[in-house]
Parts: structure tokens; C-alpha cells; sequence
């Protein structure tokens, strides 16, 4: 099974408010410029039939605004009943506001099966409040997963770089050891620092998606991860509408990962985290 962890799609009826919501979401504006794709539901299966692939995790953006959040919430839920064969969804919250504890009780309710993108810098929240670590408790009595948008603190700046840094995200790892974790973008670097034992072996109970990474790294950073955390710590997730499947399986390729791990990578990890066999038989 192919399946992509990562992707972003929103009900048209957001998409025909991309300016409105822009002018009033700083985050959303300068990640969906004039130029920037949006994908509903329709266009991800074109693209999933396209590239073969199985199974998609679909993420709520990080809307600062809640009935934004609430709207993207409802819409994944329903996709997800609508096609529980090819449809994962994950709700979106801002986990230090008021209303956290009910939407996370209603994600869980509605079959969403995790939280996230979460993002720090665009919902402004930290990951050192303590009304984030009651999230992630509650989270976690739910059986709700997270995917945690995560940066890197050198190289070039991009539209959606942030402040989530390495060290952030292992603190906030540390302290909620029960949390399952999926650390965006290669954890923002964080397995890079595994070559220490300490960092390894955090590294090895969180999972890193590979979302954007062919704008960030060599493909010589895969077969890194793969060797320092395990390859069964390593999703694919092609952060679609922003890129599709193939610059991924060739990156992939290149690395010299054999069959196996690769396999890993591209869908059982996600398939074995999601516990997708039960939802796929049916």
C-alpha cells in the first residue's frame, strides 16, 4: 500500500474565499499566494490515481480563526466517511485556546483520526504553555495523533519556515513521552542530531514526514534518517498540493534504500501507525 501522509485539500466553498480568509490570516496569505495551488477533494484523487497512490492523510490547515478551523474540521470528517477507503483526516485546533478540550472531544467523535498541521507560529501558540501539554494529555486518552509543523534554524528563509526548531520540538517530545508524535518536515533536523544517543533514541518513538524536502535537503538526508532513527521512523508525506509523488520516489530511489525499507517509507509505516488494514479490508 501507497500511502501519502501529508497532504492539505479544502472544501471549495474556502477556496473561493482565498482572499477574504487571506486578508485576515497572515500564515494563509503568504503560504497561498495568487500563484500557490489549493486542491479540493476531487483534484487529490485525480492525483492520487495518477500516482498510485493508496491512502491519503488529509491535514487541516493551521487557521488562526475558529470557525475556519471548525469548517475544516467538518469537511475532512465528512470526506472521511465518504471514503474511508482513501481518506484519513485529522482535525485541526489551536491547542492553548479556550475551546480546545470540546473541538478536541469533537474530532475525536466525528472519526477524525489525529491533529494537525499544528503550527506554532501560525496559530501563535508555544509549545511551552501548559495549555498545549493538556492538549497533548487529552490527546492522547483519544487516541488522536499529532502532526506538528516543525523548521529548521539555518539554511534559507521560504515561505512557511518558522520558529519550531529541533530543540523545541524535543523538548516538547520529552515532555509528553505517551504523545504520538509525527514531526513535519523531517522534524525540522531534528534526526540529524540522532548521532547522539540521547537524541537517537527520542528520535526513534516519533515519526518524521518528508514533506517539502526535496526544497530543503539532498536526497542523501532520507537514507540518514533511515540509518540513524530506523526507516520504520520515516513517512512519506508529499505536502501536496505544494508537490506531487514523483520528485519523492525518485529521491527516494537515488538514496539506494533497499526495496524493503523503501516500502516502509512510501506506505506501511503510515499504514501500521493509522492501523489502516482494518479500514481498507472493509
Amino acid at each position: 500500500m501507497n500511502v501519502d501522509a501529508h497532504v492539505h485539500i479544502l472544501a471549495a466553498s474556502l477556496r473561493d474565499r482565498r482572499d477574504e480568509i487571506a486578508a485576515g490570516d497572515a500564515w494563509f496569505a503568504m503560504c497561498h499566494t495568487a500563484q500557490r495551488a489549493i486542491a479540493t477533494a476531487d483534484e487529490l484523487f485525480s492525483e492520487m490515481e495518477r500516482a498510485e497512490i493508496d491512502h491519503a492523510v488529509c491535514l487541516g490547515w493551521p487557521f488562526a480563526d475558529r470557525a475556519l478551523r471548525e469548517a475544516s474540521n467538518e469537511h475532512l470528517a465528512a470526506l472521511q466517511q465518504q471514503h474511508p477507503q482513501r481518506i484519513t483526516a485529522f482535525g485541526i485546533v489551536n491547542p492553548a485556546s479556550a475551546d480546545t478540550e470540546a473541538e478536541l472531544r469533537r474530532c475525536a467523535e466525528r472519526g477524525l483520526r489525529g491533529i494537525g498541521e499544528l503550527n506554532c507560529d501560525a496559530q501563535q501558540f508555544s509549545l511551552e504553555d501548559d495549555r498545549v501539554a493538556a492538549a497533548a494529555t487529552l490527546s492522547v486518552e483519544l487516541g488522536l495523533i499529532w502532526n506538528l509543523h516543525c523548521s529548521e534554524p539555518v539554511g534559507h528563509d521560504y515561505a512557511g519556515k518558522g520558529t519550531t526548531t529541533p530543540d523545541r520540538v524535543a523538548r516538547f517530545a520529552i515532555r509528553n513521552a505517551s504523545l504520538q508524535l509525527i514531526c513535519a518536515h523531517l522534524g525540522g533536523g531534528l534526526p540529524f542530531f540522532a548521532h547522539m544517543p540521547e537524541v537517537a533514541q527520542l528520535c526513534r518513538r516519533l515519526w518524521f514526514d518528508t514533506a517539502a524536502v526535496p526544497f530543503l535537503y539532498e536526497p542523501s538526508a532520507y537514507r540518514t534518517v533511515a540509518e540513524l532513527c530506523g526507516a520504520d521512523r520515516l513517512l512519506f508525506g508529499s505536502d501536496y498540493p505544494l508537490l506531487n509523488a514523483d520528485r519523492y520516489r525518485a529521491a527516494l530511489n537515488a538514496t539506494g534504500i533497499d526495496a524493503g525499507s523503501l516500502q516502509l517509507v512510501m506506505g506501511d509505516n503510515a499504514a501500521a501507525l493509522l492501523r489502516l488494514a482494518s479500514v481498507t479490508s472493509t
